[in-house]
């Protein structure tokens, strides 16, 4: 069965060879024997994976019968095998001349139109068969992936749906592929569905514990997502995988202990990896214990782990939550010293330069990381608010920022940066645009809350703007200017 993980495959050439020699009706012609002679010296070469004399043989076997489908049907499967389709399509053309309901050159010419990235042609193939033989779980399996391929999942579904409807079709392996065609088409509830019906069939099927858990932890459901990974873990208790899954679940879940040794088996089972002293690390940070995460980010990087660079980056961030940022700074220059040209590391260590105010090492990191890595974003957006902010460059400012949202388009935090660099140069309508954009985007971030209600002040729409400054004080009450707007504005609409 050709199945969704495994890609198109090419119909076993070997198989019920005997069975499609005996359809050749035998005469005593000379010329017909020799064609014969010559196709089974094909089938032979074809066996021993000998390509290019089984095409000989064919070719051969054709000069003498050119009458025969199959003779056709097997140089044409070899063709597709050496990558060259339009020959084999031009063979599998005159088998079916010759064979008009001949259901297997059908199923060839789809994988041949596949090959040519005739994609709409192949399916028609493959539909036809199914016409003629709803049954056929080659066909339907074929055109399941076809459409997977062309990321068509709501077709990809409906001929897999299609499949279980066969007797031989439901297998475990056709319920997990249509599990995750649904995770792709977001219908959550139905891809556990069919990852449940997979797991009842077989129930050591390992993906299909991991991916039930994947989407448990989708929906917040942490108790079933533990449930199981920890299936899984019976099934293969060395299993990277889950460990990195099930950790944060652990810690979502508030088994934080849990998480704590799920992390340090982690490391157990794979010293090397810097992402397992990472997790761990975090773990105590977010336990507001960044002194035991500083202490395993700085043991890990006196091990021979693969990727130092990660390691220094969660150093330097472990350094800059504590305010830390001298120290910050001086993981990430150790890191570029070490790899100059790491566009992390200059993003990270301008970051840092920034918060320490160090505005022009800043400025130059950015610049830096933008250099190395054109499609950075995050790097744009920084940079670009940085001069929004201090009301410097905005011209560049509004630029960097347009460059990033070409990237990510529909990043709320960089359309509130668009939207501060136009109030700042004045461009109060455009402003208002794109802060209402980012409000929609995001409506729980203080910064675009505060941000709106400096653009309704500004235009005279007094309500609107204490309303925002309002919300924005209702998700950090530390904001000690927003404060003083907010009184100000009160005190003017009460004197009036």
């Amino acid at each position: 069965m050709v199945l969704l993980y495994g890609g198109i495959l090419l119909a076993d050439k070997t198989a019920k060879i005997d069975d499609l020699t005996n359809k050749i009706k035998v005469e005593k012609n000379d010329t017909f024997s020799q064609a014969l002679a010559h196709y089974s010296m094909g089938i032979i070469y074809d066996r021993q994976e000998q390509i290019e004399k089984a095409v000989a043989e064919y070719r051969e076997a054709i000069k003498r019968d050119p009458t025969e489908p199959l003779f056709h049907i097997r140089l044409g499967a070899d063709m597709l095998i050496t990558g060259k389709p339009d020959e084999a399509f031009k063979e599998f053309a005159e088998a079916e001349r010759l064979s008009p309901d001949n259901l297997e050159v059908r199923f060839l010419k789809a994988l041949a139109y596949t090959s040519l990235k005739k994609f709409d042609d192949a399916a028609k193939e493959y539909s036809s068969i199914i016409e003629k033989d709803p049954q056929s779980l080659k066909a339907l399996s074929s055109l399941a992936d076809l459409y997977v391929m062309q990321d068509k999942m709501l077709e990809a579904a409906s001929v897999y749906e299609k499949l279980l409807l066969t007797k031989e079709g439901r297998e475990s392996i056709v319920y997990f592929n249509l599990g995750i065609i649904y995770s792709k088409l977001e219908n959550v509830d139905k891809a556990i569905d069919n990852f449940k019906k997979a797991i009842e069939l077989e129930p050591d099927y390992i993906e299909a514990h991991l991916a039930l858990g994947v989407l448990y932890e989708i929906k917040k459901d942490y108790e079933s997502a533990i449930e199981n990974y920890e299936n899984a873990l019976k099934i293969d208790p060395l299993n990277k995988r889950v460990y990195e899954h099930i950790g944060t679940v652990y810690y979502e879940a508030g088994k934080i202990q849990d998480a704590i040794h799920n992390y340090e088996l982690l490391i157990s089972l794979d010293p090397k990896d810097a992402n397992s002293y990472i997790d761990l690390a975090y773990v105590y940070i977010k336990q507001k214990d960044n002194e035991k995460g500083i202490a395993i980010l700085t043991d890990a990087l006196t091990k021979d782990v693969t990727d130092k660079a990660a390691l220094y980056i969660a150093l330097g961030y472990a350094f800059s939550i504590d305010k830390k940022f001298n120290e910050a700074i001086e993981q990430y220059r150790k890191l570029l010293t070490e790899k100059p040209d790491n566009a992390k590391g200059h993003f990270f260590l301008g970051a840092a330069y920034e918060r320490n105010g160090q505005r022009i090492e800043a400025i130059k990191s950015f610049r830096r990381t933008i250099e190395i890595d054109p499609k950075n974003a995050e790097a744009y957006n920084y940079l670009g608010y940085m001069f929004a902010e201090k009301g410097e460059n905005l011209d560049e400012a509004v630029e960097l920022i347009k460059k990033a949202l070409t990237i990510d388009p529909e990043n709320g935090a960089y359309i509130d940066s668009l939207g501060w660099a136009y109030f700042k140069k004045g461009m109060t309508d455009e402003a208002l645009r794109e802060l209402e954009k980012a409000a929609s985007i995001i409506n729980d971030d203080p910064t675009i809350t505060d941000h709106l209600g400096d653009v309704y002040y500004k235009k005279r729409m007094t309500d609107k703007a204490i309303g925002e400054w309002k919300k924005s004080l209702s998700l950090d009450n530390t904001q000690k200017e927003v404060e003083e707007k907010l009184k100000k504005a009160e005190t003017n609409v009460n004197s009036n």
